[in-house]
């Protein structure tokens, strides 16, 4: 198996065990993308979502009604599935390795200092781009292919995200989502 056919297949798992009663609540699916132990060749995908429930219930604790609905610090962080962690998915973290091998990106840490920036600065923004390109397109996939449709019963948008927001989070968003579906997420992104 792929790594790319890995995400595919969790990823869909994951949205296929949300339960029905807790469907029709959500608004938006969490594609949270962080690197396991501050690892570049380690990249994860944490899939989860959150509601209108969460959204109204944390609305005291934030700034304003858009923090509270867009900022993953108040969502449910919930966690479906967590591809490619080393202890909760290994096999996809065994896919994840050989799919960087095999793109030619995968180092050895370097044992020299001055080397640090030569080897892993450049290769590591590679990691990263590649990994996004591949979440882009899950969620390009999960919506045209009617996976999220049919779990959520509506289409939402899938919010490609880190911790942090900046315009490369809107982007990929707006490239992973039908266009117009991921708007109020992108306008808070840019206006915040």
């Amino acid at each position: 198996m792929t790594f790319l056919n890995h995400l595919r297949t969790l990823a869909t798992r994951a949205l296929n065990s949300i339960p029905a009663a807790e469907a029709e609540d959500i608004y938006a699916i969490s594609f949270f993308i962080d690197n396991e132990s501050d690892d570049p060749r380690q990249p994860t995908l944490t899939v989860g979502y959150n509601t209108e429930t969460q959204s109204r219930r944390t609305v005291v604790d934030a700034s304003d009604e858009a923090e509270a609905r867009w900022n993953y610090a108040f969502w449910l962080q919930n966690e479906l599935t967590v591809i490619g962690d080393l202890t909760r998915d290994p096999d996809g973290a065994a896919a994840r390795h050989q799919w960087i091998s095999e793109l030619g990106l995968w180092y050895d840490e370097p044992t020299r200092p001055e080397d640090w920036m030569t080897t892993v600065g450049p290769t590591a923004a590679l990691i990263e781009v590649k990994f996004n390109q591949a979440c882009v397109q899950l969620a390009r996939d999960l919506h045209e292919d009617g996976v999220i449709k049919s779990t959520i019963g509506k289409s939402v948008p899938v919010i490609l995200h880190e911790l942090e927001y900046y315009e490369g989070i809107a982007r990929r968003t707006e490239a992973a989502n039908p266009q117009g579906l991921a708007d109020n997420f992108t306008g808070w992104v840019r206006t915040g």
